[in-house]
């Protein structure tokens, strides 16, 4: 579907967004490619309105919206706000996945603006999700994809799904037939911008970059200290001081005995500080009842690790503390972002001490790999068993395993692995309503006896993309239903990967590891000279 509009751009925004006057730093010039019809990469700081990029054009179009995000809490947070406006918003993400799946069974994809918030593991690995946007293409007006510094393995934040996307479009809408794309970040360093274009087919024409990326309502600063007793103390001190204030400290790990997110958390709270850690290891349920609890005040602190960074919009975060030394500068100003947002005064303050140095740098150092080692992923992960025909569910294989799952990516960027269809990976998931569906698992069960999908297609020779879109269909005409929640499984086959294959591989993920030391040893020399951050971001990013 193209964007057609009946209005223009400052109408729409009058009509729409009557508490916004005027259009803010470079979002006018990102509207305006998209109202051509034009996909980008817009680079604009925290707190200045992304989301109104996206949201403007596909209220103006009436048309539908994927966003890719990678947050629940944000999805499920932008969403309602959405619905208030009066659009058709459905977040899939939360944790309940039957209902989820029910929710997208039903989402009213002609009926006008509507938005489908989309997480990227989803989008990797959700069949069902890229049937219907499949079928349904000719209403989906655009893309947005934000946190999309998250697509680069230069990056701090890298998520593995995020390498996937490109395929889910070319999937859902063909090669040549994507709708307009925009993708939404902070901040790039010079090798992450030049990935996600490449992986978007974009050219640098189709950057859009605030001139100005530094807010001016933050004082920031770096402060030194001998050991790390002398920077809990600092600590210690810095949240007596701003007691009652809402404030993010960075530790960057999770369960450091002393100086982790949790033993942090813990230790405040016995000093009188409401506060709870937050890190991608917790429930899904914690994790969102944190960041509620934390919008609303009755949590204070929040000790977190980078999974706080991406996408918390919060205006009146008073502070950012980093107890750990952020990978580089881009990550310093991402994270330091999250205080201000309202444009009253905040602060930013880095605690230092020598040993933070060889901390964050063994973590970075673990990214390392040798060619024995991707060997081993890929015999564990990608050549196991004699079939031909193999399943992985990466959602539980992968979780808390960047490094590795990145390697299945590199796996398939080689050749070394064919993904052939996305789709429940077990059969009792599924039950028959209507004769024709009746008919078909019947036909699938009878061929197999621990009701695995895989074990039917290859009992009966079927085509394992024919038979997932097969299921799907008769699960969108109510022939068959789902009953719990289907697990996501990728179907796909191998071939032999050779040693010099293996050794590519792993030369390029040390080329990477090695990048993000250069910038991290960047980094620490501006932290160690006490050079005042503001005037490094301005060089960098420029000020307002």
């Amino acid at each position: 579907m193209t964007m057609n509009f009946s209005r223009t751009k400052t109408e729409a925004l009058r009509t729409f967004f009557p508490e916004v006057p005027r259009f803010r730093d470079c979002q006018e010039q990102a509207i305006d490619r998209i109202w051509a019809g034009r996909s980008s990469l817009v680079l604009m700081p925290t707190g200045m309105g992304k989301s109104l990029v996206y949201q403007l054009p596909v209220f103006a179009s009436e048309g539908v919206a994927i966003i890719i995000s990678p947050l629940i809490a944000l999805m499920q947070q932008q969403a309602g706000t959405l619905r208030q406006m009066g659009a058709n918003a459905l977040s899939l993400g939360g944790a309940d996945a039957s209902e989820a799946q029910r929710a997208l069974k039903s989402f009213a994809w002609a009926d006008g603006t509507g938005f489908l918030f989309v997480s990227p593991e989803r989008a990797e690995t959700d069949g069902y999700l890229e049937f219907l946007v499949n079928r349904y293409q000719k209403y989906v007006t655009l893309v947005a994809i934000d946190e999309s510094h998250c697509i680069s393995q230069w990056g701090h934040d890298f998520r593995p799904p995020y390498k996937n996307l490109p395929g889910f479009l070319d999937r859902c809408f063909g090669r040549d037939s994507w709708p307009v794309v925009i993708c939404l970040t902070a901040t790039l360093d010079v090798n992450s911008q030049r990935e996600i274009l490449r992986d978007f087919r974009l050219t640098k024409s189709a950057v859009v970059r605030s001139t100005n990326m530094l807010r001016t309502n933050l004082d920031l600063r770096f402060e030194i200290y001998d050991d790390a007793n002398g920077k809990l103390a600092a600590l210690e001190e810095l949240l007596e001081k701003h007691r009652g204030e809402k404030l993010v400290v960075y530790a960057h790990r999770k369960l450091s005995k002393t100086q982790g997110t949790r033993a942090l958390a813990d230790r405040f709270a016995l000093l009188g500080h409401q506060c709870a850690p937050f890190d991608a290891d917790l429930r899904p349920e914690v994790k969102n009842g944190t960041l509620e609890r934390f919008e609303a005040g009755d949590i204070k602190i929040v000790f977190a690790t980078g999974a706080f960074g991406m996408g918390i919009d919060i205006p009146d975060i008073r502070g950012v503390v980093h107890f750990l030394l952020p990978e580089s500068l881009e990550q310093y100003y991402q994270e330091v972002g999250r205080a201000g947002r309202d444009g009253d005064p905040a602060f930013g303050v880095l605690l230092y001490t020598a040993v933070n140095s060889k901390v964050r740098r063994d973590m970075i150092g673990k990214g390392r790999r040798s060619v024995d080692q991707v060997r081993e992923v890929w015999n564990q992960v990608c050549n196991v068993g004699r079939s031909e025909l193999r399943t992985i569910s990466p959602w539980t294989e992968f979780q808390g395993q960047d490094d590795e799952y990145a390697l299945f990516y590199a796996f398939q960027r080689i050749g070394a692995i064919d993904v052939l269809a996305r789709g429940p990976g077990r059969l009792q998931c599924l039950e028959a309503r209507r004769p024709e569906g009746m008919a078909y698992l019947e036909r699938l069960n009878s061929a197999t006896r621990n009701r695995t999908t895989a074990a039917a297609m290859r009992k009966l020779g079927i085509d394992p993309s024919k038979t997932v879109e097969q299921i799907f269909d008769l699960l969108h005409r109510d022939e068959i239903k789902l009953v719990r929640a289907a697990d996501k499984t990728l179907f796909f086959r191998t071939r032999d990967a050779c040693d010099e294959e293996m050794r590519q591989i792993a030369n390029e993920v040390n080329a990477r590891v090695e990048g993000k030391l250069e910038s991290f040893r960047e980094f620490v020399t501006l932290v160690e000279t006490s050079t005042d951050p503001t005037d490094v971001l301005k060089a960098r990013f420029g000020t307002y």
